[in-house]
């Protein structure tokens, strides 16, 4: 586990990392960077670590029925725009800027005495918002919910909607659907739709689920259906969300110093975060 005191350090030890380009269609290869304040934290999205993913769908419904203008776009962005919003989902923040990762290992007053970490994940697949699997995962999200999944029915839904798609395997059986939904993990490239996203260069994983039980009704009406029961997944460590990843700790008496080496590289409050209540927090904390 390597250990970094400085941005120039940071630097060097970034220069030293290799970089794959593997030429595949609907993959991007990428390299993403997350920065945790607290060491200890664990890497799992806010949906997970508050218990909530039973209750994930019907939020969400209850979002949309009241705020329908605020969240006029498609799937994926409502779940990235709930993420901005600090709603608990089950992405992930990443970026690609690897000094942003370095800032939030830093920042956060209640955490300065704690020491921070970077997490760097090399040359991970990355997939567009609007691919098919992600798609499907978001199908699953607005529309199910994580007990009582009858697979067969969601395998027609599935097949029915996507019949029209040229040049991708569409699941067509209840095996293949089962897999995309075990998935451990996307690594997501979004629509650049808000400015913090932007600003921070932002991406997301995308936390799939693992089966916890499966039966066989024998209620009448149901008889034979087979219904699926899932739970959130939890890794743990960062190797095991992606092989080849990397943790750099961040000395807790090294943080103010790498905050202000970041803010005369322009990376503070006031460049990642362009809304105007960060604005003005900047400006008020640099007099103060």
């Amino acid at each position: 586990m390597d250990e970094i005191k400085s941005v120039s350090e940071y630097i060097n030890f970034l220069d030293g990392l290799e970089s794959l380009y593997p030429m595949q269609r609907y993959v991007v290869p990428s390299t993403f960077f997350r920065g945790q304040a607290n060491k200890d934290w664990k890497l799992s999205p806010k949906l997970y670590r508050e218990g909530m993913l039973e209750k994930e769908g019907i939020m969400i419904q209850e979002i949309l029925h009241k705020y329908p203008e605020e969240f006029n776009t498609d799937r994926f962005n409502i779940l990235a725009k709930l993420q901005h919003f600090g709603f608990p989902t089950r992405l992930l923040d990443v970026s690609a800027n690897p000094l942003v990762a370095l800032y939030f290992a830093c920042s956060g007053k209640g955490e300065l005495d704690n020491d921070g970490v970077v997490y760097i994940f090399p040359n991970i697949p990355a997939s567009w918002s609007d691919d098919l699997l992600v798609s499907i995962v978001m199908d699953f999200i607005f529309e199910h919910t994580p007990q009582n999944l009858w697979l067969d029915k969601f395998v027609e839904e599935v097949t029915k909607r996507y019949s029209s798609c040229v040049g991708i395997t569409i699941p067509d059986n209840s095996k293949s659907l089962l897999q995309i939904l075990t998935i451990p993990e996307f690594a997501v490239i979004p629509k650049k739709q808000n400015t913090r996203l932007s600003a921070q260069d932002g991406a997301f994983f995308l936390f799939g689920m693992k089966q916890i039980n499966s039966r066989i009704s024998n209620n009448i009406g149901t008889y034979g259906r087979k219904y699926y029961d899932f739970g959130p997944i939890e890794f743990e460590d960062n190797t095991k969300l992606w092989h080849a990843s990397k943790k750099i700790i961040i000395p807790s008496n090294s943080k103010q110093k790498i905050l202000k080496q970041l803010d005369l590289m322009g990376i503070n409050e006031q460049s990642l975060f362009p809304d105007i209540e960060h604005q003005l927090k900047y400006i008020w904390e640099k007099y103060k």
